[in-house]
């Protein structure tokens, strides 16, 4: 077995614990799983993440500097790492700026990875918050790492997409395989606190399920020629349809780039929703929980022994890894729903993250907007709307919202496959998108109408996966903002 580098989450090394007393029982288990003689060597990070003037550029900075320094042997023969948390984008940050192509990385494995942020980042930026830390723990609250864990941080964002692209892409350039594994249980304490992201459904008491995968959709929407051919009074008159509640032309965007997990030329990633798991805790904890700890060490040991020389060894996971969660939520599905007023049920039924970043073609955020979802259906009908259950505008990035959708419903009444997908049967929607200047009445945005067939919207939304919608909102000035006259 090559070396292990565990790297944990946020604010889980306090003012000053050790190493060891952050990952507690599982070094042992690791080194029982392999053997002690087989573990080369675990190695064990420190970082800090309660400092209000580092970020995680500052933490993979670091990170690089201690492995080309005091662990160049890691470097130079290969090396697994398993991270928790905000961990993920620690190291996928490291292999985004300073990795080699291939990455010295073999195995990626990520516990419970707060790749899409957590709901809990922007609470933890409040002023009650910090005092409890400064007063409780003598640390600050990581002011700047907590920005980048918010819901629809452009930094985080275009962090995953960097691996989307030709030339740096995370398994066939970087050839590092990841391994995504998070619950989707919240332990019972938290059960009844007033905070919501501690509560959701489909989550594990502080990342969302949808929010953890890896294997997430892109879509690219920009103007068309005839948006940038728009005359000044045809623009006024556009734009007067829309605030009236007309329905205005659909030719002003199109489609531009679109990649969906089904269609990937790529494996998918491993990923799978181990029993009554949680984020964190001595019963529950997906790290230091001793509750269903053989499950979660069997998916860990086989995603560190996927040899990467073996010829589809890496996709054979994938199908275990979801045949794994096949049982999982069979044995859910079996058990009652109701436990003191608790739905376990619904606390696993799939969710969505559905994120818009709206920008200018200037790529500045276009900070007043509205995303309006018109799809009309009878009371009990399937749409988009009804399946909203929180949206998040970014405090930090402007120009972000981010949707929760359940996409799912538990019913004991479906015998072969209780778990409906509730967009097998949703209506058509029309996405509308208007943006505002409100320091001046010269600049107009050209309104965004886009048609989405039920067939378009099942393939870019996914239970327990998100999507990401980059939106160029075409910014027109008025002809009085530059004009040209003759000389008399």
């Amino acid at each position: 077995m090559k070396p292990i580098l565990l790297i944990h989450g946020y604010s889980s090394e306090g003012a000053d614990k050790p190493a060891p007393d952050i990952y507690k029982g599982f070094i042992r288990e690791l080194r029982d799983m392999f053997g002690a003689h087989n573990v080369t060597e675990l190695d064990l990070s420190r970082w800090i993440s309660l400092n209000d003037g580092i970020c995680i550029d500052d933490v993979s900075f670091a990170m690089d500097r201690a492995l080309k320094t005091e662990f160049p042997h890691l470097l130079a023969g290969g090396f697994n790492v398993v991270i928790h948390s905000t961990g993920a984008l620690v190291v996928r940050n490291w292999i985004k700026k300073f990795s080699p192509m291939p990455s010295p990385i073999i195995n990626l494995v990520h516990l419970a990875g707060a790749n899409f942020g957590s709901g809990l980042a922007h609470i933890g930026q409040g002023q009650i918050a910090r005092w409890g830390k400064e007063l409780l723990a003598g640390t600050g609250c990581g002011y700047r790492i907590l920005d980048e864990l918010e819901f629809g941080s452009w930094k985080t964002l275009d962090l995953h997409l960097h691996f989307l692209n030709d030339g740096t892409r995370m398994y066939e350039d970087y050839q590092v395989q990841e391994f995504c594994i998070i619950g989707s249980q919240v332990p019972k304490a938290m059960r009844v606190a007033p905070i919501r992201y501690v509560r959701e459904d489909s989550s594990d008491s502080t990342v969302r399920v949808s929010g953890s995968n890896l294997n997430f959709n892109y879509i690219s929407v920009k103007p068309t020629p005839a948006a940038y051919s728009l005359t000044q009074a045809k623009l006024a008159e556009v734009v007067d349809k829309r605030m009236e509640g007309k329905v205005v032309s659909d030719n002003y965007y199109r489609l531009e780039r679109e990649v969906v997990t089904e269609a990937r030329d790529t494996p998918k990633i491993p990923f799978t929703i181990p029993y009554e798991i949680a984020h964190s805790g001595d019963d529950m904890g997906i790290v230091t929980g001793e509750k269903h700890r053989a499950q979660l060490l069997r998916l860990v040991r086989m995603a560190l022994e996927t040899d990467p020389d073996v010829p589809g060894a890496y996709a054979n996971v994938e199908k275990e890894f979801a045949q794994a969660q096949s049982v999982v939520f069979d044995t859910i599905a079996r058990r009652r729903g109701l436990l003191s007023g608790w739905n376990l049920h619904s606390q696993y039924e799939g969710h969505a993250q559905w994120i818009f970043r709206i920008r200018d073609q200037e790529g500045r955020p276009v900070e007043h907007f509205d995303i309006y979802m018109n799809s009309k259906g009878k009371k009990n009908d399937v749409t988009v709307p009804n399946m909203i259950e929180h949206r998040h505008s970014n405090r930090h990035d402007k120009g972000t919202m981010v949707f929760y959708l359940r996409t799912q419903a538990f019913s004991k009444r479906r015998k072969k496959n209780p778990w409906k997908e509730l967009l097998d049967d949703v209506l058509p929607l029309d996405l509308e998108i208007t943006g505002e200047e409100p320091l001046s009445d010269d600049i107009e945005y050209v309104p965004l109408r886009v048609c989405m067939s039920p067939e378009r919207l099942r393939r870019q939304l996914k239970s327990f996966q998100t999507t990401i919608v980059d939106v160029v909102l075409l910014r027109l000035p008025s002809a009085k903002v530059f004009n040209i006259t003759p000389a008399p």
